[in-house]
């Protein structure tokens, strides 16, 4: 059975969380602690496969901060005083906890690669449009351990194959997956304070996303997240077309006051 930490200093989400059945959900009942401190302490010396944060903003900045630098591959989960809306975040939790921690012995892939490709699955899915709602992409961001800091402004960018060029219909033979699988390793980096990534939607539109990483210093004075992302997919863009052949183009570039305006509302 899975281990969580219960970080939290809310009575009302002690009892909540105390009210569910863990067993039943793959977990032992978790151990609490009511600081960040006690926290960090109780993962230096009692396992945990993942931790649930219930704090004031500054004591779960300082947790989550540690957390970054100590146990970046430690799923957070969200809090609730509603027995059924925890046991609705558990069920996630073991969801991901069960892929990060697969057998792959016939692979390669580590715990940091299955992390690494359950962060782009969810990536993917909220530029297509298939996040539900701001608290849906909060709670993900932190769920998968995403570097992105979600309160501030972001831009996104979407490329184009003119229309003369047959790359897609001839030469490339290995589908979208593919191509999205090359133009990650060519696009996606962390440059300036922004991480980088690039997906391919339904379409073959291919969408690149910058966003300023947590507890890192933006971009300086003299740069915009809008230049970063620009100059950063002119010198890719090169090397798409030395490597792949592809000449792709800057179709459309614009900022976002923040990476939950991507959720999709009804």
């Amino acid at each position: 059975m899975y281990k969580l930490l219960l970080a939290t200093n809310d009575l009302a989400v002690v009892e909540a969380f105390s009210a569910v059945k863990w067993e039943a959900l793959g977990f032992k009942q978790p151990r609490v602690v009511s600081t960040a401190e006690e926290a960090l302490s109780s993962l230096r010396v009692n396992h945990a496969d993942a931790v649930a944060i219930g704090l004031p903003k500054e004591q779960d900045d300082l947790l989550v901060e540690q957390l970054l630098e100590k146990n970046p591959m430690l799923p957070i989960m969200a809090v609730s005083t509603k027995p059924g809306v925890i046991e609705s975040y558990a069920v996630e939790l073991r969801r991901l906890l069960g892929r990060i921690n697969a057998d792959v012995s016939n692979d390669t892939f580590s715990t940091a690669d299955l992390l690494k490709e359950c962060r782009h699955e969810f990536f993917r899915a909220l530029m297509d449009g298939r996040a539900t709602s701001e608290e849906d992409v909060l709670r993900h961001l932190r769920l998968i351990r995403s570097k992105m800091d979600p309160t501030k402004p972001c831009v996104v960018a979407e490329l184009e194959i003119p229309a003369d060029n047959d790359f897609l219909r001839g030469r490339w033979q290995y589908g979208s997956d593919r191509l999205e699988v090359a133009l990650r390793n060519i696009f996606g980096v962390e440059a300036h304070g922004l991480r980088i990534l690039a997906c391919v939607l339904p379409g073959d539109r291919i969408v690149l996303l910058g966003c300023p990483m947590l507890f890192r210093e933006g971009p300086d004075e003299d740069a915009s997240i809008t230049g970063i992302l620009s100059d950063h997919i002119r010198d890719s863009i090169e090397h798409v077309d030395e490597y792949m052949g592809i000449d792709l183009r800057i179709a459309s570039i614009r900022v976002l006051p923040c990476l939950t305006a991507l959720a999709h509302k009804d």
